[in-house]
């Protein structure tokens, strides 16, 4: 995930509606080391990415009423008490089995239902200047985009396993169980948070000593494999941490609660001695 990430300018026109031995195997994996990570952002940056958390719950949709309102067939698949997503279904000659690759974004602003943005649905929401625009405007801004906790609950790119580092989303069982069962064909070199599957390294190595010593099965061999990625998975679970199977900033405290035991120093003063502060 965030070993190759490639964002692409959204192009904005009509709208479509549219086990332990895997852990411990080194000698027939190859090492691939990143030289061109972008970094993504850790839970940290949320409140710059998202509003603030609304409080809101999820509840059955009234794809009737609002499409009322614009004189269309909506088909809606997730709302709150005042933000909803979805689109136009004419018999749906115009969305693929799959679902619409745009999708609008509906609000409740006064009385009144409005589309505030229509937005690439295989982009989380963090990115709404470049997965969102306004119709007949441009590109989305902040105000345009739903609080993060309404923004968990709808858009479903949120809850992608690969994106909840930014989202700060609980990710849904299955992006969990897929990841959790593949296999990695190469490892990366672990250089930042989240440390995750298919890393590898120091950090990782660290990692396992913490986990072991916890009481979870997983080797310590430096890589992260389907093993780990399990034994971290078990660890967030039984301390009431987000459940991803990856080591994000919590998860990373929660292992080692006192940073000055890693080998490096906390150069930037957020208190953690991450994998890119080791000497």
């Amino acid at each position: 995930m965030k070993k190759a990430l490639l964002l692409l300018p959204l192009i904005f026109g009509l709208v479509a509606c549219g086990t332990k031995s895997a852990d411990s195997a080194t000698t027939t994996i190859p090492t691939v080391v990143s030289t061109t990570t972008l970094p993504i952002a850790t839970t940290t940056t949320i409140p710059s990415l998202l509003n603030p958390a609304s409080g809101e719950k999820e509840i059955a949709c009234n794809s009737k009423a609002i499409g009322a309102i614009y004189g269309e067939k909506l088909v809606l698949e997730k709302c709150t008490a005042t933000w909803a997503f979805g689109d136009t279904d004419r018999d749906r000659w115009n969305c693929p089995e799959e679902g619409c690759t745009q999708t609008r974004l509906f609000h409740l602003d006064g009385a009144k239902w409005v589309n505030t943005a229509t937005c690439q649905r295989s982009l989380p929401l963090t990115r709404f200047n470049m997965s969102c625009y306004i119709p007949n405007v441009g590109a989305a801004t902040l105000k345009e985009i739903p609080p993060s906790d309404i923004a968990c609950i709808i858009w479903p790119a949120n809850k992608m396993l690969k994106y909840a580092p930014e989202t700060g989303c609980q990710p849904d069982l299955s992006s969990i169980t897929a990841s959790l069962n593949e296999k990695c064909t190469a490892y990366f070199a672990s250089s930042e948070l989240p440390v995750e599957k298919c890393d590898h390294g120091l950090a990782v190595q660290l990692m396992q000593t913490r986990l072991r010593k916890a009481g979870y099965n997983t080797s310590v061999d430096g890589y992260f494999g389907p093993a780990m990625a399990l034994a971290v998975y078990k660890f967030q679970k039984d301390h009431a941490l987000m459940k991803s199977g990856m080591i994000d900033t919590a998860t990373w405290m929660a292992l080692e609660p006192d940073q000055t035991k890693l080998p490096g120093t906390d150069a930037n003063g957020d208190g953690l001695v991450t994998p890119n502060e080791f000497r």
